[in-house]
């Protein structure tokens, strides 16, 4: 008994004690694993290792992040105008690592833990502004590397407020928690962020919160797929204390998963509430699905696009891309779009859509033979007022009611279109296509 008691406690010394060396190298490249895994997962980011001193139980670190060629960096160089583009910010991650199967040395700060795993680490951001100033940003970073090399995160900030040359912005708690694996491409993530407002006196923006939660995982076929759900609180803009515009929430759910060698994919948004001035209040509610999608042609096709926001030429890239194009529409999928309701003052517009691709010989598929073999179907309701609306701005808005296009039912306007096979009827009305349409 006194010998197994021994050895245990011989056990917890190595593992308390001289772990920390060893595995503290493994914690060094598990987080700059993780975050040239992120960056390679956007396509957009650079990640450079500053500086890295390693101790027995703990290490200090810095990362920089800068955006690389892509369409983020074009937006924000159209937005920089004649600013020098080469001085973008850089966003900084400072971190500090706890390292050790069992992390003794953390013990001593927030978010402390004795749980097994290759170290705890604890980031903070800083934005460089290129121009020699630094400015640190709220919010901390916990992580914990898992003996595997998953990396388990959270960001917490706590409430608080700043100035900026455009007013004050307040902002409540916020916490979003990601678990992410390099070698898997697995992410799980959620978050709630808090209550903010921006602006001054004479104009104040508020958003009353977001919480998301989303997961995806890579596929075979390199493509990932996965869940992701998003609600935005109510958002307000006022001018002067009075009520400018608005919008009272956004809702959003989007799906996607790999079935054999099959790719289907849905998304639901609901917006209510958004108010124009001078107009009156909007609301979209749209539901759509996308089955029978090919996943080696989206797998193909994905990896030749996969440039597309750092081409100097995206159309020719668009063109060489055919093949790939070709292949995807030439193995059929369905399109369906369940509901697209957009309501306006004078009622709601609704809108239903289905498409059918059928399935063709890849090897003889033209473009041509898509628009002959292609089923379509969409069912269009207008109200009778925004009818009158439009007709009454511009008359000739009235001839698609004069040609059958649109039908009065009630105290609403339809239209009923099918296509297939070359022909296509509206409200039950032939109508005629050129037959250039298929050369």
């Amino acid at each position: 008994m006194k010998k197994s008691v021994i050895a245990l406690i011989l056990l917890a010394v190595l593992i308390i004690i001289v772990s920390p060396g060893i595995v503290g190298k493994l914690a060094e490249n598990s987080v700059g694993e993780n975050l040239n895994w992120a960056a390679r997962e956007s396509g957009e980011l650079v990640v450079t290792s500053e500086a890295f001193d390693r101790g027995w139980f703990s290490s200090e670190g810095q990362h920089r992040v800068s955006l690389g060629d892509g369409q983020l960096r074009t937006v924000v160089e159209s937005l920089a105008g004649d600013a020098d583009v080469d001085q973008l910010p850089v966003l900084l991650i400072n971190t500090h690592i706890d390292h050790g199967l069992i992390a003794v040395s953390s013990m001593g700060r927030e978010e402390g833990s004795l749980a097994p795993g290759l170290g705890r680490a604890v980031s903070t951001l800083a934005v460089d502004l290129g121009d020699g100033e630094i400015v640190n940003l709220p919010g901390t970073i916990y992580s914990k590397v898992g003996i595997a090399g998953h990396l388990d995160s959270h960001y917490l900030l706590e409430a608080g407020s700043t100035e900026t040359v455009d007013g004050t912005v307040t902002w409540e708690p916020t916490r979003i928690n990601v678990v992410s694996s390099p070698s898997s491409g697995d992410v799980d993530y959620n978050g709630k962020i808090g209550k903010m407002t921006f602006g001054d006196a004479q104009q104040l923006v508020a958003i009353d919160g977001v919480t998301f939660a989303g997961e995806q995982q890579r596929t075979s076929y390199g493509f990932n797929v996965g869940n992701f759900d998003m609600n935005v609180g109510t958002m307000t803009v006022t001018a002067g204390g009075m009520p400018m515009s608005g919008m009272e929430g956004v809702m959003l759910k989007a799906s996607s998963s790999l079935d054999g060698d099959v790719v289907a994919a849905a998304m639901r948004m609901e917006m209510s509430g958004q108010k124009i001035p001078n107009f009156g209040d909007v609301s979209v509610i749209a539901d759509m699905n996308l089955t029978g999608l090919d996943a080696e042609a989206m797998g193909i096709l994905s990896k030749r696009l996969k440039g597309l926001g750092s081409s100097q030429d995206p159309n020719k890239l668009l063109l060489e891309a055919e093949e790939e194009f070709k292949q995807l529409f030439a193995a059929g999928f369905d399109v369906s779009v369940n509901q697209l309701d957009v309501g306006l003052p004078m009622g709601t517009v609704e809108t239903k859509m289905a498409f059918n691709i059928p399935a063709a010989d890849a090897a003889n598929f033209v473009w041509t033979s898509l628009l002959l073999n292609t089923v379509a179907k969409i069912d269009l309701r207008v109200p009778e007022a925004l009818v009158q609306l439009a007709t009454s701005m511009n008359p000739q808005a009235g001839a698609i009611v004069g040609m059958g296009y649109l039908k009065k039912e009630g105290d609403v306007y339809v239209m009923d279109a099918e296509y297939e096979k070359g022909l296509l009827t509206v409200n039950g009305a032939p109508i005629p296509i050129p037959m250039g349409a298929f050369q």
